[in-house]
């Protein structure tokens, strides 16, 4: 994976540990509180360090939502892993699924584990 700043708008809806992803400018991430539903400004280079994206991993996902990401044209090949359609790779955004292994590199919490 290169910088964060490749696909951090990927994750726009995402909950993060201040609140909701609500979007990107330039270097700034703009995240909307809980509790004031006010939009503060948090410098892309803050994740990891102050801000972290809130994530599942593919393999937390419920049966419905694995039944559903094989209609949309996602499916397991051996030995060369993953393979998915846009569709797929959108359904899999939408549930905030780690796609970047960015849990193991400090950047996101493991929803399940907070």
């Amino acid at each position: 994976m290169n910088n964060p700043q490749d696909w951090i708008q990927l994750y726009i809806g995402c909950r993060t540990n201040h609140g909701l992803l609500v979007g990107i400018i330039k270097n700034s991430m703009l995240i909307q509180t809980d509790e004031q539903q006010a939009v503060v400004e948090y410098q892309k280079q803050d994740l990891g360090k102050t801000v972290f994206l809130y994530l599942r991993k593919i393999g937390d996902l419920t049966q419905q939502q694995s039944d559903e990401l094989i209609l949309k044209g996602f499916s397991i090949g051996r030995p060369n892993g993953y393979s998915f359609s846009n569709e797929a790779f959108l359904y899999l955004l939408s549930l905030s699924v780690d796609l970047f292994g960015i849990i193991n590199l400090g950047l996101a919490k493991d929803i399940n584990k907070l």
